[in-house]
């Protein structure tokens, strides 16, 4: 577990996604995101490097709904952290609406297997328990409403350290594998509308809301200078 800034520290030995902690002390200990089901055991080790198990935790955000970022949800709401997701994503969580297929077809061999995986083995199926929406507050932070990636994605932004969590919706890293490192836009074989998610990027910073450090679901933490990084990106998308 690595701090990042304020009360913010990165499970840095997870390999698929990126998992994020809010730590604010007992009883206000949170997990965004929580990685695949196959690195279950590495996140636990994470949480108990930093002194804490998955009892510990208050609630569990997630950005959306993929199996890489929603893969443990269920593990750990078992443990008693309350589950809190956009409501467009809650219910294919919960297996009442099926999930929209996935954006473009795949353009390489990764591509294919990663979106196959996605599609036969998606996160398991459970109930949130707070569904969110655009405006709303919860541990601190401010929900965004970003669909695009997901029809439920979401950024969480905290304003004490002019921080976003992004999620898939802006990368520091290409996937799946991460080796090229840098702010990229959304995947588009892994996203179900890639128009629609550039229109919320677009949206979101017409808005001008601040930030200055960018916690993504894939890549480094950036630190410094990410909101203008992010507008000369999409002014050549």
């Amino acid at each position: 577990m690595r701090h990042v800034v304020g009360a913010l520290h990165h499970c840095s030995r997870l390999i698929v996604s990126n998992v994020f902690l809010l730590d604010g002390g007992a009883g206000d200990r949170w997990l965004i995101d929580t990685g695949h089901p196959l690195e279950r055991p590495m996140l636990v080790w994470e949480l108990k490097r930093h002194g804490l198990t998955p009892k510990d935790l208050t609630g569990v955000l997630l950005t959306h709904r993929h199996s890489d970022h929603a893969g443990n949800a269920r593990f750990l709401k078992a443990h008693g952290a309350k589950l809190y997701a956009h409501w467009r994503d809650a219910v294919v969580l919960a297996g009442r609406e099926p999930p929209p297929a996935l954006g473009a077809a795949p353009t390489t061999p990764w591509d294919w297997v990663f979106s196959h995986v996605e599609r036969l083995a998606p996160a398991p199926r459970v109930e949130v328990d707070h569904a969110l929406d655009d405006g709303d507050q919860v541990a601190g932070l401010e929900v965004h409403w970003m669909p695009g990636h997901t029809d439920g994605s979401v950024f969480y932004r905290h304003e004490g350290t002019r921080s976003l969590v992004s999620g898939d919706m802006l990368l520091a890293a290409l996937p799946p594998l991460t080796i090229r490192q840098g702010l990229t836009l959304p995947y588009p074989a892994y996203t179900n509308d890639l128009t629609r998610a550039l229109d919320s990027l677009k949206s979101f910073h017409a808005k001008g809301v601040e930030y200055d450090n960018l916690l993504a679901g894939h890549g480094k933490p950036i630190l410094g200078g990410a909101r203008e990084a992010a507008l000369a990106l999409l002014e050549r998308a």
